[in-house]
């Protein structure tokens, strides 16, 4: 009985720790995920929202409380080259801007074909956040995995969040006059949930238990 008293108040405890740890999993990747499905943005012309709204963009609800922009006209980078007519995108168009793409669903893992300007205003920032609109993970791209793509045309890399909780279900981009040419979207491993760890510590410790009665029990016969 000590014994599964011990297995349960050690199940609370990692119950506790394994929660936390899901919570903050979040992590910046820069490799495309195995499995994903990827949604390339294919509208045309130049639209410019500038205000506050919110459109459907390939099947992706896109919206900006400033305004954002899309269609496939050049669009120059600074020092990081261009995006030729064509190349179709949705971007911030602006230094200070931020573009946010409902998945609609919950993802573990969120990214896309971007770039951005460098050295144009505010950093260059992905973002993931959960179902509530909570932040899951952010992170600056000029500070952890700048992307550098001297005079190049449409040139850019993967960047992206993962969340081994599987909740991220908006992706934003801000700074820089970030933007993305596609948005890719994967479910990743699951990690076993807070109860699902406790009842198989539970079950681990009545064996134990149970183990260590037989041996107690079991007597020597000779013959």
């Amino acid at each position: 009985m000590k014994t599964i008293m011990k297995t349960l108040l050690l199940a609370t405890a990692i119950t506790g720790s394994v929660a936390s740890m899901a919570a903050s999993a979040a992590t910046l990747t820069t490799i495309t995920p195995a499995g994903g499905t990827t949604t390339t943005f294919t509208a045309g012309g130049y639209t410019n929202t500038s205000s506050a709204s919110t459109v459907t963009i390939n099947g992706i609800a896109v919206s900006g409380a400033n305004g954002f922009s899309f269609g496939n006209t050049g669009y120059g980078l600074s020092g990081n080259g261009s995006w030729a007519s064509g190349f179709s995108y949705v971007a911030t168009d602006s230094p200070t801007r931020a573009v946010t793409f409902d998945l609609g669903g919950s993802f573990g893992s969120v990214g896309g074909f971007l770039n951005y300007a460098p050295g144009d205003g505010s950093n260059p920032v992905i973002t993931a956040l959960n179902s509530a609109m909570v932040v899951i993970g952010s992170y600056d791209l000029s500070a952890l995995a700048p992307i550098v793509t001297p005079f190049a045309t449409n040139a850019g890399a993967y960047r992206g969040i993962e969340s081994a909780g599987n909740d991220i279900r908006y992706f934003r981009l801000s700074g820089s006059y970030l933007l993305a040419h596609s948005v890719t979207t994967a479910t990743v491993g699951a990690v076993p949930e807070p109860a699902t760890w406790a009842m198989m510590l539970v079950g681990f410790g009545m064996m134990g238990a149970t183990m260590r009665y037989r041996r107690r029990s079991t007597k020597a016969v000779y013959a």
